[in-house]
């Protein structure tokens, strides 16, 4: 048995309706709505492996979306959720990255033939300006700043 039902009203069934139809939402947005709509009990009442055969999606997917309806409501589902954390700080700023290209242009420490990824790296951390940095971010910070130089 499912743990979750989804019973639209039906002013709420025609909400989603109208929000599947007008097509100014974003594909994830229509696709939960989409969900509901295939697993309200007054529709079509589909059940979750059917309507993620249907719509391409994984099971915990429509899972996850009826969890929301019936914890949090319609508009929980339709909108989208809003990150509390804003993602990862930003290790390497502006300021930072003008310095990883000054220190890239000039002269290697002990005659080395160039500087490689992990040198650059340690000098910036040696310089204090981060407590630790990945060659991958120092070969992302170089590419982004050098692609418009090209």
């Amino acid at each position: 048995m499912k743990r979750h039902l989804v019973n639209l009203a039906c002013s709420e069934r025609v909400d989603v309706e109208r929000f599947v139809g007008t097509g100014q939402r974003s594909t994830q947005s229509i696709t939960r709505a989409r969900i509901l709509l295939l697993a309200d009990q007054q529709g079509e009442q589909r059940n979750d492996v059917e309507i993620a055969r249907t719509l391409g999606v994984n099971l915990h997917t429509v899972e996850n979306v009826r969890r929301r309806y019936a914890q949090h409501g319609l508009q929980a589902v339709l909108e989208r959720k809003s990150r509390s954390d804003r993602g990862r700080p930003v290790k390497v700023d502006g300021r930072m990255e003008a310095q990883l290209i000054t220190l890239a242009c000039s002269e290697t420490p002990h005659g080395e033939p160039s500087w490689t990824l992990q040198m650059l790296g340690d000098a910036l951390v040696r310089l204090g300006l981060v407590e630790t940095i990945s060659r991958e971010t120092v070969r992302q910070k170089l590419k982004k700043a050098c692609s418009g130089h090209i």
